[in-house]
């Protein structure tokens, strides 16, 4: 329980994202979901994540079904700078405001504006800190350049993830942010720095899970994708299969799952182009074109899209350059 008290009160003291953050590049598509227009729109603007939307029968759910959650929710709101919306809903039962707050965070990240996103959402408390820590993921994947700058932001999410989930441990969105950017920070490290840090054998095991639970969800063998292209980038199919049961034919065909179950989404067919490029360049140029073509073709419906579809291009012009 003790352990447990420290992690509520690490949630409300956890350092904020990085004060260098990326802005949105002007020459790309502008989302604006004002309104109704959220809610309208939210299967396609969550059609990799099929998060729930935020309104206040949900909150009520979570509530009920994550007690921790809801002492959380109650410490936050007795303290000195609490945010309206989170005291409405502990003195007044009042969810409206939170769920309308919450659902304002999401507008700012699918517009691109991922600091007012990430911003707005840590000071709504644990509610609001599951979009706030997804925002500054796919800030850090998109826009951030520099190795040293994205493992900071990795690890800091990652962080604040694992605080999460002492609060909400069986939501798997919350889940998925934590493997998100422990598959995020493997891409970054040496081999040795991979095999020892354990994330490798984590990251498989709860993608499994999480996949068993949600079949229907692109995003899972994606990610699972991605990972295993990464692992016989470094050892090999061989090793790669002794170690980990993972092979070029095995991280092919978790993006080919991908793909049965989401065409429309950028993100798998850039994700898919990656993986290829780090098995063999050369061998899958004619597919890693096919994927990034594929993927400029796309309907865009947020900024992510739109962030997604423009890294297609520059992978594209890159493989074009290597003949």
């Amino acid at each position: 329980m003790l352990r447990w008290l420290l992690s509520c009160s690490l949630l409300f003291s956890l350092p904020a994202a990085a004060t260098d953050w990326e802005d949105y590049p002007d020459d790309l598509p502008v989302f604006n979901y004002e309104g109704s227009a959220l809610k309208e729109h939210w299967a396609d603007l969550t059609a990799i994540t099929q998060v729930d939307y935020p309104d206040a029968n949900w909150l009520r759910s979570m509530m009920e079904q994550y007690p921790r959650l809801a002492i959380a929710v109650l410490e936050a709101a007795s303290g000195d700078d609490v945010h309206p919306a989170v005291a409405a809903a502990i003195h007044k039962t009042d969810y409206e405001p939170l769920a309308a707050q919450l659902q304002q965070v999401w507008r700012l990240h699918f517009a691109g504006r991922f600091k007012e996103a990430y911003e707005l959402g840590m000071t709504l408390g644990p509610f609001g800190q599951i979009p706030a820590v997804y925002s500054r993921l796919i800030h850090a994947t998109l826009l951030v350049k520099d190795r040293d700058e994205k493992l900071e932001e990795f690890n800091s999410a990652a962080e604040q993830s694992n605080v999460g989930l002492t609060l909400a441990p069986g939501y798997d969105f919350a889940l998925f942010g934590l493997v998100y950017a422990r598959v995020r920070t493997l891409e970054l490290m040496s081999t040795g720095e991979a095999r020892s840090s354990g994330y490798i054998p984590y990251s498989q095991e709860t993608l499994k899970e999480l996949r068993e639970r949600n079949p229907e969800q692109a995003i899972y063998p994606a990610t699972q994708g991605g990972l295993e292209a990464g692992i016989v980038e470094r050892v090999g199919s061989f090793l790669g299969s002794i170690t980990y049961g993972a092979t070029e034919s095995s991280s092919k065909e978790a993006f080919e799952k991908a793909m049965a179950l989401e065409h429309r989404v950028p993100a798998i067919y850039y994700e898919y182009a990656v993986a290829l490029s780090r098995l063999d360049a050369d061998d899958y140029r004619k597919k890693i074109r096919e994927l990034t073509s594929q993927c400029a073709t796309l309907t865009v419906h947020t900024a992510e899209e739109a962030l997604n579809q423009l890294h297609c291009r520059q992978l594209s012009e890159k493989t074009d350059k290597r003949k």
